[in-house]
């Protein structure tokens, strides 16, 4: 293993239960709200998914197009999560030590708009952990293209089948499978309908940071 790739949503801060959450506060603003929470049939661990089935549901109660209610959701998300404090995930600092101390590179990859990205990574002092942080939001280039994760690997001065990615995310998963990185996962409630298909395509899985840096340490140190 010559380099790290991280996510950060889910993986290093604690944010997923806040983007899953975020279509009841849409419709607290709008002053419907859904007494059935994460019941309600249209609920979907993807935000955008989630927004999409509640438009097409006879429980639809607002005067929203998707894009609007999903313009909504972002800047709730940014201007109340995110500017308050988006809190780490217990033990992800001691993880990032850790991961530091084995003297590889490691570049951060996040779906998070790029001024939250940056405005996180210097309120919780964690910037100085990467040699790379970049933000998939709004750009062409996602998780889901094999070649982001092997232009990341590049930048490094590594192969993509020299990097290790910690994720939280199947679908980053599969495309850092497809890359040929190794792929360990780590466990957040968002994907916990998931973690029977995030088992079987990460080499490793992990309940939480302690895990996750004892293995570290051991594997790679």
């Amino acid at each position: 293993m010559k380099a790290i790739i991280w996510d950060m949503d889910g993986t290093i801060t604690d944010t997923e239960r806040y983007w899953i959450r975020n279509i009841f506060r849409l419709l607290e603003h709008c002053g419907v709200p859904d007494g059935r929470g994460m019941d309600a049939p249209w609920f979907s661990t993807a935000t955008s998914q989630t927004l999409k089935n509640y438009l097409a549901s006879p429980d639809c109660r607002i005067d929203m197009t998707f894009e609007q209610a999903r313009a909504w959701c972002r800047n709730y998300i940014y201007t109340h999560v995110y500017a308050a404090g988006a809190p780490l995930k217990p033990g992800a600092r001691e993880t990032l030590e850790a991961a530091r101390s084995l003297g590889v590179p490691m570049y951060l990859v996040s779906a998070t708009e790029r001024q939250a990205l940056k405005y996180t990574l210097n309120r919780l002092d964690i910037g100085k952990y990467f040699d790379f942080y970049e933000s998939t939001c709004f750009r062409a280039q996602s998780k889901r293209d094999v070649a982001l994760f092997e232009r990341c690997a590049a930048r490094m001065g590594a192969s993509a089948a020299d990097c290790l990615l910690v994720e939280d995310s199947l679908y980053s998963m599969q495309t850092g499978r497809q890359a040929g990185m190794t792929v360990w996962a780590i466990a957040d409630e968002k994907h916990v309908k998931e973690e029977d298909r995030i088992r079987a395509t990460a080499h490793r899985y992990f309940e939480n940071h302690a895990l996750l840096r004892q293995a570290l340490l051991e594997e790679y140190a």
